[in-house]
């Protein structure tokens, strides 16, 4: 499985992820319990193991028993029954074109779609879309609690389970051990999506601050977020309990609209902050106004604190500031490796 676990599309975007695989080369009875598969689970999950199938499970590729067949399936709701239809989930399958699924490799991938006008996910084998999930075939309810966090990606090959035994089961004597799956390439891919912008500027720019919902000088819980990219949340041990960022790395961010920091200049930011990060491995979290390429006001570097739940708060001084403002949390890091957790921050004087 994948360390990171912010995979997801953002708003207005989409995500692609794909992988070129040989399903374990075996057919017939010599293929008993044979459960290969590539899949993304809800990254919630991780440290809890209880909440699934809420979290949401993507199942971009699966096969039983050696069957030239490619399964597809979106997990969610709750277990059994619910409007997922668990344990079966919602699921839809083919056969895989040319050789067969087991003779040769296959482009396995599903594209998760926010452009859309009801947000879907599209299954594909070979190019070919097979099966799609779409937001309206679930309520709103359970399709955001699958879909509001990033995901992780796992490649395994599991023998015996629910899934051989619906046909049939194994393994058994018959069942020849051994055969691998082969991985060519996994891919991940973004696109940003958004409107385009209009060909006239305004002659005027608008001059109405965001209006002031958050008390700067109050804690400000980080996954109140109101956008955010690359951001994946985790329940958290701190003291108080509730949510934290989770998996942050360079090119991350968060932003958290109409922070109102009063007439008197705050001089000062602080972060609860953790991080498991390898030797080595550090970054910044900076604060920035209004836009999340505008310089930061101020910064403070990170690296490993004990672990990913070991909590400490930071101060750093910034540039004073006074009126209502969009803040964003950016995360900067020379390294491609998540650097650190955020549970809350708030400013001072």
């Amino acid at each position: 499985e994948t360390r990171r676990g912010d995979f997801q599309p953002p708003a207005g975007g989409t995500l692609r992820a794909e992988a070129r695989i040989q399903m374990p080369n075996v057919t017939g009875p010599a293929a008993k319990g044979y459960w290969p598969a590539f899949w993304m689970l809800g990254t919630p999950y991780r440290g809890n193991w209880w909440n699934w199938p809420g979290v949401g499970e993507i199942d971009i590729m699966e096969n039983v028993q050696g069957l030239n067949t490619v399964w597809a399936t979106v997990h969610c709701g709750t277990s059994p029954g619910g409007p997922c239809n668990e344990t079966s989930g919602i699921g839809g399958s083919r056969a895989c074109p040319g050789a067969g699924c087991q003779a040769d490799f296959h482009t396995y991938a599903v594209e998760w779609d926010r452009s859309t006008a009801v947000e879907q996910m599209r299954f594909y084998v070979d190019g070919a879309n097979f099966h799609t999930v779409r937001a309206d075939q679930v309520d709103a309810t359970t399709w955001a609690n699958a879909t509001n966090h990033g995901y992780f990606i796992i490649l395994n090959v599991a023998m015996g389970g629910g899934f051989p035994d619906a046909f049939g089961g194994g393994p058994d004597a018959g069942t020849v051990p051994g055969h691998a799956m082969v991985v060519d390439y996994v891919s991940v891919l973004r696109s940003t999506g958004g409107t385009t912008p209009p060909t006239t500027p305004p002659t005027t720019p608008p001059t109405t601050p965001p209006s002031g919902n958050r008390d700067a000088y109050a804690t400000i819980q980080a996954e109140s977020y109101d956008r955010q990219s690359g951001v994946a949340t985790e329940t958290s041990t701190d003291s108080g309990g509730g949510r934290n960022l989770a998996a942050l790395a360079g090119g991350d961010w968060a932003l958290f609209r109409g922070v109102d920091f009063g007439s008197a200049p705050a001089r000062q930011f602080h972060a609860r902050v953790a991080s498991g990060a390898a030797a080595g491995v550090s970054g910044l979290v900076e604060v920035r106004l209004d836009s999340r390429t505008s310089p930061p006001i101020g910064s403070f570097s990170v690296a490993n604190t004990g672990g990913w739940q070991s909590w400490r708060t930071v101060p750093a001084n910034i540039t004073a500031v006074t009126g209502t403002h969009d803040v964003y949390l950016t995360f900067t890091s020379g390294q491609p490796a998540d650097f650190v957790n955020v549970n809350w921050f708030d400013f001072g004087h």
